[in-house]
């Protein structure tokens, strides 16, 4: 995807910056690379004071990155501390050294604190939940340039937004979060030829609509750019070892692999999606998958060529309601279709023309949920569409921490929104 161009500041703004951050910080153009929360403070107060938004449109406002706030304590108790800059495959290596793991969310490659505020859903989630049912505290510089330490006990109704809510309410500086006890998971991906898709799909659609809280997966139909389609399986069982293998078998029983790298792994050595990372998404939730509704979708994959389209596995723990309640959407949702396209205007037309065709076909199986567009690879799918209720008491919270609306570019967007991703560095 073709990079922005830098923001540009007034002079006044730029001046002022300089005088206020770290000696470990930096400022170019309108980037602020945070080297402690401090500087985060600087930059989202005088943004405010010059009304000059954060995470704005590409071109004008100012960008916080806070790739530098790289923290990581493990604690054999089962808890860990991580900055704002961390990535889940680090966080995943220190926690094995203690014994401990990680409930990551979709791909180790992302950052703690945007799974956090997004609402990643992992591998495991059917297991543990999604990642926001993890977290003990958040701590975050919200639009009035408050550093806050935010807990259920002592900001409940923050605590609650800023987990699922998106990176609207503000700069992600720390998050602690609860681990597991070191368990291992049977685990990895099944291969296969673009020639298979329609047999996988067929068998995956049903294999996978009966099973238990203890297995997770995803299909992939993937569509580089260059070379041949290939599908893709993501399983990752939680259970017993050789009940999972047994499990696995009726799908790689009814169409044998390719390829089959499931092994006993540890819970952050998952891998990463076969997924090109230079795109943008679309996504659809669903109730169920229909036979019609699963050719519609391969009828589709081939007709818009986007670069993949997903199939997660959704249910289980995904759907459970926590103790202590988020922003977090749609819970209920069995399934979720999400669709990646080239980031040219046409591949994003035909990408966005990809689900609204597929919302058409799958209508009485979307429970009424409308289809999201053009938000990048966070939020992540269940966070991309709150509902009415959500997105006002989301509004009423930025309203009351935000009272310049310097946040307002990084808020998430509406279900027809094409912009790219926010501006915020490392916040979603």
């Amino acid at each position: 995807m073709p990079l922005a161009p830098p923001p540009v500041l007034p002079a006044d703004l730029a001046t002022a910056l300089r005088g206020r951050l770290s000696p470990g910080a930096r400022l170019a153009g309108g980037v602020v690379s945070a080297a402690a929360p401090g500087d985060v403070v600087a930059a989202l107060r005088l943004a405010g004071r010059h009304g000059v938004p954060v995470g704005g449109a590409a071109g004008r406002g100012l960008v916080v990155d806070v790739d530098a706030l790289d923290e990581v304590t493990v604690s054999q108790a089962g808890w860990a501390r991580v900055g704002g800059g961390v990535r889940w495959r680090r966080l995943a290596e220190a926690a094995a050294r203690c014994g401990v793991a990680p409930v990551t969310g979709p791909t180790p490659a992302e950052r703690v604190a945007d799974a956090v505020t997004g609402g990643g859903v992992g591998p495991l989630a059917r297991t543990y939940g999604p990642v926001p049912d993890r977290v003990r505290a958040v701590e975050l510089v919200t639009g009035d340039g408050v550093l806050r330490r935010v807990t259920a006990e002592d900001a409940p109704e923050l605590f609650w937004g800023v987990r699922g809510g998106g990176p609207g309410l503000g700069v992600v500086t720390a998050v602690e979060l609860d681990l597991l006890a070191a368990p291992t998971v049977h685990a990895g991906w099944l291969h296969w030829a673009g020639a298979d898709a329609a047999a996988v799909l067929a068998r995956w659609r049903t294999w996978s609509a009966a099973l238990p809280p203890q297995a997770g997966t995803t299909l992939l139909l993937v569509r580089p750019p260059s070379g041949r389609d290939t599908v893709a399986v993501r399983f990752a069982w939680t259970g017993d070892p050789a009940d999972g293998a047994a499990v696995l078998d009726g799908l790689r029983g009814a169409v044998p692999p390719r390829r089959d790298d499931v092994v006993v792994r540890r819970p952050g050595d998952l891998g990463t999606a076969p997924v090109p990372a230079d795109g943008v998404e679309s996504s659809l939730l669903l109730d169920r998958l229909p036979v019609a509704g699963a050719d519609a979708l391969l009828a589709a994959a081939r007709r818009c060529a986007p670069r993949a389209v997903e199939l997660r596995l959704l249910g289980g723990a995904v759907g459970w309601v926590p103790e202590r309640g988020s922003a977090l959407c749609h819970r209920e949702a069995r399934l979720a279709v999400r669709v990646v396209g080239g980031a040219g205007a046409e591949q994003r037309a035909a990408t966005w023309a990809c689900v609204e065709e597929l919302a058409d076909v799958l209508g009485p199986d979307t429970g009424g949920r409308e289809a999201a567009h053009g938000v990048g690879p966070s939020p992540d799918v269940l966070a991309r569409t709150p509902t009415p209720a959500v997105r006002e008491r989301l509004a009423a919270l930025a309203a009351a921490t935000d009272p310049h609306r310097v946040l307002e570019g990084a808020s998430r967007r509406g279900p027809a929104d094409r912009s790219g991703g926010p501006g915020v560095r490392g916040t979603g």
